[in-house]
């Protein structure tokens, strides 16, 4: 029990150290110490509620309904053994996602506004920790941070006045983050493992149109979550994963990994 409080104090104080900003999970299990393990991971995400924090300048619209309808993340994972219990990764990949909302101005018009990225860099880093209980039990927790500039194209469809309807361009970036504490079992080759986690993605959107040049900031509605998923070992050395992720966002992710 002492281990366990120590384990847990640990990690809770390193979260802030680390300012981190993340996504999949991507398996139960550390590497164990001085091993090296590469994975490719596709995340989807399928939907997740924004909200504005500011927009500059104000021009008095109400903005409603901000979500995520589709984000794609591909990725390949280096993670390596620090201690036998203790695993630190980065990651190296492109992310690209789709986002509309719901506007209304000050004066009587209404109208939707749509936003489609281009593929861009994705890159991240983290810290996983675990603890091996009795009975193949298994408590960890996930730290980790995702981060990426999109160039993206957008349309304001202004329904009260179509004539004033246009097309539009900017750049977004995107930091996000999580700490993500859970339990696992092990099932002979399956190790399937339930978590929480907290939750951060905030975006800056710069970008312009014939009236004006703009700059938001966006955040998550939603911050708590939870997470489920498992892993298949074939063999010692490789291994596959799938997870799901719901109430701060709903997602889900594939991996495949090798150790060496």
């Amino acid at each position: 029990m002492r281990k366990l409080i120590c384990f847990f104090c640990i990690s809770v104080l390193f979260v802030p150290l680390m300012n981190v900003h993340a996504a999949m999970i991507g398996a139960a299990q550390t590497q164990g110490q001085s091993k090296i393990s590469f994975a490719l991971e596709q995340d989807i995400v399928f939907d997740r509620d924004m909200k504005i924090i500011s927009i500059s300048p104000d021009v008095g619209t109400v903005i409603s309904d901000m979500k995520f309808d589709e984000m794609y993340r591909t990725d390949i994972k280096v993670s390596y053994g620090l201690l036998e219990n203790l695993d630190a990764y980065i990651k190296l990949g492109i992310a690209d996602f789709k986002m509309s909302e719901n506007w209304r101005s000050t004066t009587p018009e209404v109208g939707t506004i749509k936003d489609k990225a281009k593929n861009d860099l994705l890159w991240g880093l983290g810290l996983k920790g675990t603890m091996q209980l009795e009975d193949d039990w298994l408590l960890g927790i996930d730290t980790q941070y995702l981060s990426h500039r999109n160039k993206f194209e957008g349309q304001i469809n202004n329904i009260s006045s179509p004539a004033d309807s246009e097309d539009y361009s900017g750049k977004m970036k995107i930091k996000e983050w999580h700490v993500a504490p859970y339990v696992a079992k092990k099932f002979d080759n399956l190790i399937p493992y339930l978590g929480i986690k907290y939750s951060d993605l905030r975006i800056k959107n710069e970008f312009s149109t014939s009236s004006n040049d703009t700059e938001e900031k966006r955040k998550a509605e939603d911050n708590f979550g939870i997470f489920v998923g498992t892993d298949y070992k074939i063999d010692d050395d490789w291994k596959l994963n799938i997870e799901g992720r719901f109430l701060d966002e709903t997602a889900m992710s594939l991996g495949a990994s090798c150790k060496f």
